[in-house]
């Protein structure tokens, strides 16, 4: 008979992984304008690239913050780009992105890093704060104090970091607000871009895996081990899915297994019926 484990084992391994700026645009066709703007607040992919660890900055303590103290390091980051007198999507963001840490099973300050750089240079240490103290009863979490540090600097140091990660943002002259991609980064503890998830909401799970992929082994579980090998992120729903190639190679595994078994099992049936006909006939003999 085929062991008691295989069929087991098959169904587990099947449930498993079963813009330009405001002024050009004037001066275009009303298409033309629209699609350079958009172009000039998205991301770009940046998968590997390696963000400067002499990047310094100003804390919401008014205290001196290079990225040398995160990088490298022993946990990964969670980048928010923004401004903090954002009157829209940059809270929204935030807001959204704190709600799904908290139910991520994973500490800030301590398996990873939340930092927030503002893109625009005139905001201030006193503003950062004033940022945190509203957002931090959103992440219900611990560490959550220590666990995220809110950043101003100088347009030098900024502009060097969204290029880096490929945060492609831009200032409307007439509004005096900033276009920019609705994005959370993802960085290993050596300070390499490793995932961007563009986004006005999240899930936890994709959250969850995202850091754990970040961390590059440092953190997760064998099930989250399972999740990052069957599962693909798409880039056009932002999320971690199970795509049809991965689904084709899993069936093709499943096969050979169920074969293989299969197999095993009709030659351990043609050999105990040889022998029986054996152990017959040396009884009538």
């Amino acid at each position: 008979m085929i062991p008691t484990r295989l069929p087991t084992l098959l169904l587990a391994a099947s449930t498993l992984c079963l813009g330009v700026a405001m002024g050009q645009g004037e001066h275009m066709p009303a298409s033309q304008a629209v699609e350079g703007r958009l172009e000039a607040a998205s991301m770009v992919d940046r998968m590997g690239a390696q963000v400067d660890a002499n990047l310094a900055f100003v804390d919401e303590r008014s205290y001196p913050y290079s990225f040398k103290q995160l990088f490298p390091g022993s946990r990964p980051v969670v980048l928010l780009l923004g401004y903090y007198h954002c009157p829209r999507m940059c809270g929204q963001v935030m807001e959204a992105a704190f709600l799904a840490l908290s139910e991520v099973a994973l500490e800030p300050g301590q398996d990873y890093q939340i930092v927030s750089v503002s893109i625009d240079p005139t905001e201030t240490p006193a503003m950062a704060k004033e940022r945190k103290d509203a957002f931090l009863p959103k992440l219900a979490k611990v560490g959550a104090a220590d666990g995220w540090r809110v950043l101003t600097g100088q347009e030098g140091p900024i502009q060097a970091l969204a290029e880096q990660v490929g945060f492609r943002y831009f200032r409307s002259e007439h509004s005096s607000e900033y276009a920019h991609p609705p994005a959370l980064v993802f960085l290993t503890p050596e300070g390499k871009v490793s995932r961007s998830i563009v986004n006005t909401e999240f899930e936890p799970a994709d959250l969850r895996l995202a850091i754990v992929e970040a961390s590059q082994g440092k953190l997760g579980t064998m099930w989250d081990q399972v999740q990052l090998n069957c599962l693909t992120f798409d880039n056009r729903t932002n999320t971690y899915s199970l795509q049809a190639m991965t689904v084709m190679r899993i069936g093709g595994v499943v096969t050979l297994v169920a074969l293989g078994g299969m197999i095993f099992y009709l030659l351990r049936r043609e050999r105990r019926a040889t022998q029986q006909n054996q152990a017959g006939l040396r009884a009538l003999a």
